[in-house]
């Protein structure tokens, strides 16, 4: 298959022009109508052709992109049909995610809590992702919330509504809580700037 073909299948990828390193990089085809978005741009990938990729997130838990172009292409063919493996990274059309409702603070005498947040989009950004955090009182960095942090307390961090186990924790009282979003269809992430705080009542 030509180099210049319509879309990014694994016949044309040019892995082995990738140094070694341990990060985990991704091979990304960008045509001339991706190369012009600005989700893309925000990445890094700012013209066409092919593109080492990855993304990081540093001590403040955001998240950061590194992209290399490999390979400029001066007439990258468009197509609508691509739908391969770097979809999630080249997003194919503008689009974009709004946070209408924060995450709202929660105070428990029981111990539980639940964080929602309300989403609404633009343009076809396929599914949305989520990814809770929670930083300490006294710190600047943000830590992605798992299944088995704080003792294994939280349910759900990966979806819209991160919910917190019916035990009661002072510990964690101060505790400050957002939500990372993302999309399938290569949306720009969008952190919720409304921080919501845990306090454990008596």
């Amino acid at each position: 298959m030509s180099l210049y073909g319509r879309t990014d299948s694994t016949p044309k990828r040019v892995d082995n022009n990738i140094a070694a390193s341990s990060q985990a990089k991704t091979v990304v085809f960008v045509d001339e109508t991706e190369a012009s978005l600005n989700e893309n741009k925000l990445r890094g990938i700012n013209g066409p052709g092919w593109w080492s990729y990855f993304t990081y997130t540093d001590s403040s838990g955001n998240t950061r992109h590194k992209a290399e172009k490999l390979v400029a292409l001066g007439n990258a063919d468009t197509n609508a049909n691509e739908t391969l493996f770097d979809d999630a990274i080249a997003a194919d059309v503008a689009s974009s995610v709004t946070i209408t409702v924060q995450p709202a603070s929660a105070t428990t005498s029981t111990g539980g809590a639940t964080f929602t947040l309300t989403t609404t989009t633009t343009g076809t950004p396929g599914t949305l992702t989520y990814q809770w955090q929670r930083r300490t009182p006294d710190s600047t960095r943000w830590v992605n919330v798992t299944g088995t942090l704080d003792g294994s307390i939280y349910t759900n961090p990966t979806t819209a509504t991160l919910t917190v186990a019916g035990v009661v924790n002072t510990t964690l009282n101060g505790y400050l809580y957002r939500v990372k979003v993302n999309s399938t269809g290569g949306t720009e992430e969008v952190i919720s700037n409304g921080l919501a705080t845990l306090t454990f009542g008596t």
